[in-house]
């Protein structure tokens, strides 16, 4: 069995609930949420962000990093991202209830919608979709797979790429 299959089969069976569970427009994030992999993740683009954003998650800085996004997943392939602030601490919203996930694997491109888990709110911060394929290419980020979100805040379009993640720690999975 291959090492991302070992990670996505040992993952499912500890990990049921993650992201964004209240569907009302305004939800507090206080609440202990099981969101990624466990992995400390090390990010160096420009400045240090911390292994971990505010909900415990992946950061990606986007533009000249005016805003990030912070990503979380279960190993059943739910996807959460989060909008945050050009520190990437605090929550901040758009009027887009939707942001895109672009993966290219050799010449094959992929694009993703996620929808904001709040689809009739004015505004708009967390977005998922249930995608193994795309999380599986986000894990493959720097083996011959690119990938990059934008999210349109405003008149602007921000787009950030990912940054390969190790997911190798040497523990077992």
């Amino acid at each position: 069995m291959n090492f991302i299959a070992r990670i996505c089969l040992s993952t499912i069976a500890l990990v049921f609930i993650t992201g964004c569970s209240d569907e009302s427009a305004s939800h507090s994030h206080n609440e202990t949420e099981v969101t990624n992999d466990g992995h400390d993740h090390a990010h160096d683009h420009g400045h240090d962000h911390g292994s971990d954003g505010p909900h415990g998650g992946h950061i990606l800085g986007l533009g000249d990093e005016e805003y990030h996004l912070e990503w979380l997943h279960n190993d059943a392939g739910k996807l959460t991202f989060y909008l945050l602030d050009a520190t990437a601490k605090e929550d901040v919203t758009t009027t887009t209830n939707s942001i895109t996930i672009e993966t290219t694997v050799k010449d094959e491109i992929k694009s993703v919608t996620l929808n904001s888990t709040t689809p009739d709110a004015e505004t708009h911060n967390c977005f998922e979709a249930i995608d193994p394929v795309l999380l599986q290419r986000l894990e493959l980020v720097g083996h011959g797979v690119t990938a990059k979100a934008t999210v349109q805040i405003g008149e602007t379009a921000y787009s950030g790429e990912f940054e390969h993640h190790d997911h190798g720690h040497g523990h077992a999975h």
